[in-house]
Parts: structure tokens; sequence; C-alpha cells
């Protein structure tokens, strides 16, 4: 049986690899784990971007590493997103400030200095007074999931991951339509792929091997449309490392992992 697998990069990452030992996945050799032994592993493709460094100046280098070891794999084509890096306001569920938070009884006060409040300043208090989340004798919610009505505001740097899973999407819907294999293996958490996996699994009567990260339990919604469902353990991450060197290169483990 003709196997493609479809990885979400950043999925993977953080729902299994990020804190292990086990970063230097062969995923060729995961994806292998993950169906039968008379499968044909024809072509495995990686869904990702580049990593900025902003927050962390050595991932680029590491993350270049890494896709480096992985494109020596004769099944694996790397797939590119993009970061789209933007100033948004939002409202804000907690706020830490001067030992309160916004779940105190009844305001925040702001530390010393220049804070721009619009029809105010600090020298102003009733412009800084921010409403309590819950109201006032409603039971005490540990964590806000939802801001109050005239919530504070702040205006946060956000470095959002684009692309990925739309291009996945796409890849394993086109290729499906092309007959270019009998099964699909994806490896994601993310019910963003819900549709396009039922349209495969229903539409074009190919079964989809959907294999959730390790640390999550499958979504509901991806449960409900997979053919097969794998959960990634640990066993299987130490089973399936890439040599280091990778053979016949420089190319080698970073050293920090």
């Amino acid at each position: 049986m003709r196997v493609y697998a479809y990885v979400d990069g950043f999925n993977l990452y953080y729902g299994a690899l990020k804190g292990t030992l086990f970063r230097w996945l062969n995923p060729v050799d995961l994806v292998k784990l993950c169906i039968p032994a008379d499968h044909n592993l024809i072509r495995l493709k990686y869904f990702t971007a580049r990593v900025s460094g902003a927050t962390d100046p050595g991932g680029p280098v590491r993350q270049h590493a890494y896709l480096s070891a992985i494109t020596t794999l004769p099944e694996v084509e790397v797939h590119y997103g993009r970061f789209l890096s933007k100033n948004i306001w939002r409202p804000v569920t907690n706020f830490p400030a001067a030992e309160a938070r916004i779940h105190s009884p009844d305001a925040v006060t702001l530390p010393r200095g220049t804070h721009l409040v619009t029809g105010g300043s600090l020298t102003n208090p009733a412009n800084l007074v921010v409403d309590v989340y819950p109201p006032k004798g409603a039971k005490r919610a540990k964590r806000a999931t939802t801001p109050v009505t005239n919530a504070f505001m702040t205006e946060v740097h956000s470095m959002e991951e684009k692309g990925s899973d739309v291009n996945l999407a796409s890849h394993l819907l086109n290729d499906a339509w092309k007959d270019l294999f009998d099964q699909a293996v994806v490896i994601s958490n993310d019910t963003d792929l819900v549709e396009p996996i039922r349209m495969v699994s229903v539409e074009r009567r190919k079964p989809v091997v959907v294999v959730c990260p390790g640390r999550w339990q499958m979504a509901l919604d991806l449960q409900r449309v997979a053919n097969f469902k794998v959960h990634i353990r640990l066993s299987m991450l130490r089973a399936a490392q890439l040599p280091d060197p990778i053979p016949g290169t420089t190319i080698r483990k970073p050293a920090t992992w």
C-alpha cells in the first residue's frame, strides 16, 4: 500500500518534542512505526516556517541543522509557511501589578512611572480603575477567560505562524485527488484539518491515519474523521532518532539539544 505522510512541524514539536532528549527526530522512522510493516512510505511532506530568533537567537541555527538533516532523507520534502510579526491590541484578563491583580476586590494600582492613559494619567486615579473580573459577589474563577466590557487594554507584539495548516491541507487534498497514495498519515492535532481529512477519507475513500503528538489528547473532531488513530509515545521518539552526525555530511545534532 502506497503511503504519503503529512507532518505539521510546529504541532509535532510543541506537542511531543520540546523539552525532551528526542528532538533529533527521524520523521520517516516515526511514521513507519505508525503503519504496518508491509506498507510503503513513498513521500513525507514536512510543513514548517523559518523561526526568527527574536526571542531565542540560537533557534534559527538549531532549526537549520535539523531541516538540513531531514532533507537528506529521500522521502522528505520540506514546505515553508512564514511568521507574521505585528503589534495588536488585546484586552487584559489578568494584570499583576504592585502585588495586585484584576481579581483583586476593587482595582489595580499601576507601578510608579509615566503611563499614558486615555483621558488622564497617574495623577488622576479615577481614570486607572480596572473593573473586577468576575463581578463582586460572583464566584471567583482561578483564571479569567473573558475580559470585562471595559477591560484594561494593552498593545502586544505577536509572532504568528501562517500557512502551514493551509499548505498541509492543500497538499493532502491535491495528492488524494491525483491518486498519489492509498493511505495518508497526518501528524497533527490541529482541528483546522478536520474537513480535508474527512474529504479524503469519505469522498476519496482513502484511509487516513491521524497521529497525535504525545502531550495532548487527540481532539474529538479529529477522532471522528480518522480511520486509524495513533498516539505518539516516548518509546517511539526514542526509537526514531537520526544518527549524529548524518552519514556523509558534517551535519550534527545541536550541542544545546
